[in-house]
C-alpha cells in the first residue's frame, strides 16, 4: 500500500500539468518570452502553483543559458525534483519526476521570497484559468501578505 503514494503523486502532477497546459497564455509567461512552445516562460509561475498544491521547496538551475525554476518534493519516501515546464527545452518531457539533484546540475534551493510579485501575479492568473481554487487562494494570500508587509 505504501508504494501507491508515489504513483498517486505522479498521477496528480500529470493531471496538474494537463490543466495548466490548457491555461498557458502569453500573459501568464514571463515578460519578453517569444516562443511557440506553450510552457515557455512559465517555469517560475508553474513552480509557485506546484508549491501551493504540494508544498516542498523551490529549486532552480541554468538550462540552455536560462534560469529555470522547478520544485523539490517528498514523493513517498524519496525526495524528488519535479519539473512541469521543462518541455520548453528541446527533447524534454512535459512532466519529469526524478531523484533530487539528478534533474539538472547544478541546482540551488530558492526561497519563496525570491519569487517576485510579478511572477506570483502570473501564477495566480494561471491557477485561476486552470481551475485551481486552492492554489489561487494560497497565491492570493501570499501576495496580500507581501502588500501588507510593504505598507
Amino acid at each position: 500500500m505504501k508504494h501507491a503514494q508515489p504513483k498517486a503523486t505522479s498521477a496528480k502532477l500529470t493531471q496538474l500539468r494537463a490543466r495548466l497546459e490548457q491555461a498557458f497564455h502569453g500573459d501568464t509567461a514571463a515578460p519578453g518570452t517569444d516562443s511557440s512552445i506553450p510552457s515557455a516562460g512559465h517555469c517560475a509561475a508553474v513552480s509557485a502553483i506546484v508549491q501551493a498544491e504540494f508544498g516542498g521547496d523551490f529549486v532552480s538551475a541554468v538550462v540552455e543559458g536560462q534560469s529555470h525554476w522547478f520544485n523539490r518534493l517528498e514523493v513517498g519516501r524519496r525526495v524528488c525534483d519535479v519539473d512541469l515546464a521543462g518541455d520548453q527545452f528541446a527533447g524534454v518531457e512535459p512532466v519529469r519526476i526524478v531523484r533530487a539533484g539528478e534533474l539538472y546540475d547544478p541546482t540551488r534551493v530558492r526561497t519563496p521570497e525570491q519569487l517576485n510579485d510579478e511572477t506570483l501575479r502570473r501564477a495566480l492568473l494561471l491557477a485561476t484559468r486552470a481551475g485551481l481554487p486552492d492554489a489561487a487562494l494560497k497565491l492570493s494570500a501570499r501576495l496580500l501578505s507581501r502588500e501588507l508587509a510593504a505598507a
